[in-house]
């Protein structure tokens, strides 16, 4: 590893652990933090394998939450996710990757959340003034990726956050930024994910401000069993993000004959989050480089959210 190498990965290491000394000193700010959006998983398989992430990071849907994963595409590649969740609430996240050989690979992505048409209401008017609105969220993404030695990889992503309530009426914007990396253990068929998200300055609306969910997440993926055709895979991730304690996340997948993924996992110290699930198909039988993924997670006294992904390289 040469001098430059050596930096590089002294100075990545150097930023997240001053963001998990700041993040873990944070404490838990249930309540305070907004960007909650960002929170949201943007891949149905690391979605229905229990919400652990950071580890299972592979293709332009990793871009959000550990962006050193985005060098696994070959040329060209693209994903789409969509989630359908609470109270008429669609989460949407879209991205495109180009990999430029002995350079990286550079991505851009957006996400957005909106909600259907909310009426409004005042003292005045508990049932309704006639008139409604709507709340929005969106990311602007910009990601770059390297791969810095055989086994290494790290991303970082900046990003532009804005919020609106009320259309566009009252509405605020930030900058942010995420760093991750991936290092793989061939000796002991494990590849190990760490990754410090949405960093940045807080949200201001009109006269408060709300701090980002940054959140630092450590993950670990073991090959349980690997062949030409089947594979199975689990996963193990621990997050700790400025809003809430220590969180877990497990989760596992079976691969049948280079086709079908199934999956499911489990949360834990969650409040009201607990058993995911999800199942997959590779369309390469097809004469396609891509997959499209199924995640479901489920809540304890709420309906449970369904997303779905698409993959390809081309």
């Amino acid at each position: 590893m040469n001098s430059l190498r050596v930096l590089s990965v002294s100075l990545i290491c150097v930023i997240l652990l001053a963001g998990a000394v700041a993040v873990t000193r944070a404490g838990d700010r249930s309540g305070t933090v907004s960007g909650q959006f960002l929170k949201i998983g943007t891949s149905a398989r690391a979605i229905g394998m229990g919400g652990a992430q950071v580890a299972v990071a592979e293709g332009v849907s990793s871009m959000a939450f550990n962006p050193a994963g985005i060098m696994v595409v070959g040329d060209y590649g693209f994903g789409a996710t969509y989630t359908a969740s609470l109270a008429s609430i669609q989460h949407s996240f879209a991205g495109i990757v180009k990999n430029v050989p002995g350079l990286g690979a550079f991505g851009v992505s957006v996400i957005l959340l909106t909600t259907d048409d909310i009426q409004e209401t005042t003292p005045q008017y508990p049932e309704g003034t006639g008139r409604s609105f709507r709340a929005s969220d969106y990311a602007f993404s910009v990601a770059f990726a390297r791969q810095v030695t055989e086994q290494f990889r790290v991303g970082i992503n900046g990003k532009i956050v804005q919020s609106y309530l009320f259309d566009r009426e009252i509405g605020t914007s930030t900058f942010a930024f995420d760093i991750g990396t991936l290092y793989d253990i061939p000796i002991l068929q494990s590849h190990l994910g760490v990754s410090l998200t949405n960093i940045g300055k807080d949200l201001k609306f009109i006269n408060e401000t709300y701090s980002l969910p940054t959140a630092l997440r450590f993950g670990v993926l073991v090959d349980v069993m690997k062949d030409a055709s089947n594979s199975l895979v689990t996963t193990l991730q621990i997050a700790r993000i400025n809003d809430s304690d220590e969180q877990y996340n497990w989760g596992t997948e079976y691969v049948f004959n280079n086709l079908v993924a199934l999956r499911g996992g489990w949360k834990f110290a969650y409040d009201q989050e607990n058993v995911t699930a999800g199942f997959g198909v590779r369309l390469n039988s097809l004469g396609l480089n891509s997959s499209v993924d199924y995640g479901y997670n489920n809540f304890k006294y709420l309906p449970g959210t369904h997303s779905f992904t698409f993959e390809m390289q081309f």
